[in-house]
């Protein structure tokens, strides 16, 4: 699994996470979160406790975050 130099920076500047936290946090959010949408076969988005989170797949098909957003679908709902 990969993070991004930009998925780090938003992880913790998003979800407040230090970096010792950010290999488990990304793999909790790969098994525990909700598929929000794929495009195409490269690219999909996770929803996990209020955020989107947007990965990318490389070409052994692991899977690679990009960023984080907050998620203004699940947060309006709470």
């Amino acid at each position: 699994m990969i993070i991004t130099k930009h998925g780090k920076l938003r992880i913790k500047e998003r979800v407040g996470l230090p970096k010792r936290a950010h290999l488990r946090h990304v793999q909790k959010v790969l098994s525990g979160g909700l598929l929000h949408s794929r495009k195409g076969f490269e690219k999909f988005q996770v929803l996990y406790h209020g955020f989107l989170y947007i990965f990318a797949l490389d070409d052994k098909f692991q899977p690679i975050l990009v960023t984080t957003y907050q998620s203004n679908e699940v947060s309006s709902h709470d």
